[in-house]
């Protein structure tokens, strides 16, 4: 996807009740990557979600209209509780042009990444910069593409 007018990125965190396994990994991750790639697809959507064992982050990027749209969806979804904005901007280019939406997980691969940023598989990630989860994201997409090969 090319950069389109009216890009816009939205960044959230939230927390979850869903009891990971000991690799970090719940079925209603896949369910959600399931669902959410049709539908963002249509929508015009790219973006990343992290799984982490007590937390979701993502970074969505799309229309205006899309992706206040899809933010709606989330808002609702009773998997999350705690729903934070971190950040709801114009962006001048997709970080995810590739994706429509891909899951990155709290597995043992990753947690070299996010002991890396500083971040916690169990503690929401409070206070963080929009920058932090766009890094923690861009960086278990490259482990996501590395896994794929």
């Amino acid at each position: 996807m090319g950069e389109t007018t009216g890009l816009m990125r939205l960044t959230y965190f939230s927390r979850h009740d869903l009891p990971c396994d000991a690799e970090g990994f719940h079925p209603a991750f896949a369910a959600i990557e399931a669902e959410a790639v049709p539908r963002n697809a249509a929508l015009g959507i790219t973006g990343f979600l992290v799984c982490a064992r007590t937390w979701f982050a993502q970074v969505i990027e799309g229309p205006l209209d899309a992706i206040e749209q899809l933010y709606g969806v989330i808002s609702g979804d009773l998997r999350h509780r705690d729903l934070q904005l971190v950040e709801h901007v114009v962006a001048q280019r997709r970080l995810f042009p590739d994706w429509h939406m891909a899951i990155g997980t709290a597995s043992p691969q990753a947690g070299m990444v996010f002991a890396t940023l500083d971040f916690s598989e169990v503690e929401a990630p409070e206070g963080r910069l929009p920058r932090d989860f766009h890094d923690l994201a861009a960086d278990l997409a490259a482990l996501k593409r590395l896994a794929a090969d």
